[in-house]
């Protein structure tokens, strides 16, 4: 090997170096001069292992090669400066350990097909000068739970050809995120997904000039049945399987799902790729084939509106969404039987001592029937006590008001029963209205301000208290507090500091009645 080395405290100046069997850098400052270039040989063997503060200070053509795993244990990025090429190029290989690294440009190379995995988060394109470039040419880059971030906001910061990024991991929270730091930059974004050798890139074509952050995750199911669902999603119903029930397992939907979510106001276009074999569609597997949103309680926009395509069985398959603002859990459906009405809100509010109102909300509906409004004093049978009409095809949110009179003569529990055009049905939750109204505490608004947090608001006709219970989608109590109630309008905030996602707001009267409230949580800073 050719060695030109410039030695002083802590620091190696090389020219054109090869290091076989590994190189270790315990310590020392690694500075390039001109197009240098280190080669770290020996195969699965040829490790880069940095620790005790040891970074690389390339130059702008500077180049490192590696043909085995990538350490960095060094308590910093791993990098002096924005500069310089990090070549991952041996058969199989990994970028460890205790800090995460950030590469300026990461190019993929080797054997052909070979995986490359990130076991610790990871970014690429520079830290201040984010400019780099990830390459995966033909390669697999395992994200493997991981985040991988790209911090050049331009469409041209990750090129492939034949190779994938993939994101695939089968829990209902994908850990497998590819993050794209993409600040007022707009155009086409392109996550080059892909899973079992098949690309399945995921298209950002934002087009509005608004600084913002976007990540995205994709994945089938192992057993082709769209289980588990992603964390946040607690409804998808196939309106024309009526075995499905509350699971639809097959049906009208494709088994793939994308988690979008982003981080600062955003407008794009986007574009979803599947395999034809995730098409476990019973409904018209080759009929037209668009986007619905999960909004944290229903789902919305029907996809007859969205760019829809012909649903296929073999090879990949496309689908468009056009001017989305809003993101989250991303599913394609059968534009024949979409994801259909989703109730956002059920309310029974006592108007006086013998009546009741009824208030509900959808959020869409798709060949929707009626209502039928049900009526229990036990709370398990119920009998219906009277029909509203549904709207039969919206994509917008529809506000309901139904008066029930002679209340005394009925029991204390109201439900509905939302029944479509094909005569299968949904039950809403059940609301519980007391013997006497003049005790009810009037059923509350809750949701979620930014700024404040959680805010109930609610009119009591005497001074009582309840109890509040925030629980988040795992199952777990978030917060317990006992609340004070005075007579007359009460609006009360707690502010728990919650992440994104949805949450259960349970509220508990003293005279036994309990109260559930579904409310997103979205942060965009």
């Amino acid at each position: 090997m050719k060695l030109c080395l410039k030695i002083s405290l802590f620091m190696l100046s090389f020219c054109n170096s090869v290091f076989a069997q590994g190189l270790i850098n315990n310590g020392a400052r690694i500075v390039f001069s001109g197009a240098a270039q280190i080669y770290v040989a020996g195969g699965t063997n040829g490790d880069y292992l940095s620790q005790v503060g040891g970074q690389i200070d390339p130059s702008a053509t500077g180049i490192v090669t590696i043909e085995g795993d990538w350490t960095n244990n060094s308590a910093n990025t791993g990098f002096g400066s924005d500069n310089g090429t990090v070549i991952l190029n041996g058969a199989a290989e990994s970028i460890n350990g205790t800090s995460s690294t950030t590469f300026y440009n990461l190019t993929l190379a080797g054997t052909v097909g070979s995986t490359k995995t990130q076991n610790v988060n990871t970014s690429v394109g520079g830290v201040t000068t984010t400019n780099g470039v990830l390459s995966v040419g033909s390669d697999i880059y395992n994200l493997n739970s991981n985040i991988l971030t790209i911090t050049n906001p331009a469409i041209t910061a990750v090129t492939y050809g034949t190779g994938y990024v993939l994101s695939e991991t089968n829990l209902g929270t994908n850990p497998s995120i590819m993050r794209w730091n993409m600040s007022t930059i707009t155009g086409a974004h392109v996550y080059p997904f892909g899973v079992a050798g098949t690309q399945i890139p995921f298209t950002f074509n934002k087009t509005t000039a608004t600084t913002s952050t976007i990540d995205v995750s994709t994945r089938a199911t192992a057993a082709s049945n769209n289980l588990p669902w992603e964390s946040s999603v607690s409804f998808m119903y196939c309106p024309n399987n009526a075995s499905s029930g509350n699971n639809c397992a097959i049906g009208s939907v494709i088994d793939r799902w994308w988690q979008v979510n982003n981080n600062g106001a955003v407008t794009a276009n986007l574009i979803f790729t599947y395999r034809g074999s995730e098409n476990t569609m019973t409904i018209s597997p080759t009929g037209l084939v668009g986007p619905q949103w999960w909004n944290g309680a229903g789902w919305l926009l029907d996809n007859s509106n969205n760019a829809s395509a012909s649903g296929v069985l073999a090879g990949t398959g496309t689908a468009n969404l056009n001017g989305a603002t809003t993101f989250g859990p991303f599913v394609l459906t059968s534009n024949l039987v979409p994801l259909p009405i989703e109730l956002l809100d059920f309310s029974a509010t006592c108007k006086d001592n013998n009546s009741v109102i009824l208030n509900w909300t959808s959020a869409s509906e798709r060949n929707s029937s009626h209502f039928d409004i049900m009526n229990s004093s036990d709370g398990i049978n119920f009998n219906k006590i009277a029909t509203v009409n549904g709207y039969e095809n919206s994509s917008s949110i529809n506000k309901y008001s139904y008066t029930v009179l002679n209340k005394t003569e009925l029991g204390n529990y109201f439900r509905l029963k939302m029944v479509d055009a094909d005569l299968t049905s949904q039950n809403s939750k059940i609301e519980f209205v007391s013997n006497d109204c003049n005790l009810k505490v009037e059923t509350p608004t809750v949701y979620y301000n930014q700024q404040n947090g959680i805010v109930i608001t609610s009119t009591s006709k005497n001074a009582t208290n309840y109890t509040v219970n925030i629980i988040d989608a795992a199952g777990r109590l978030i917060r317990s507090n006992s609340l004070p109630i005075k007579e007359g309008y009460n609006s009360i905030t707690i502010n728990p500091e919650l992440a994104n996602g949805v949450y259960l707001v349970n509220l508990f009267y003293t005279n036994g009645q309990v109260v559930s409230k579904k409310i997103p949580v979205i942060n965009n800073n």
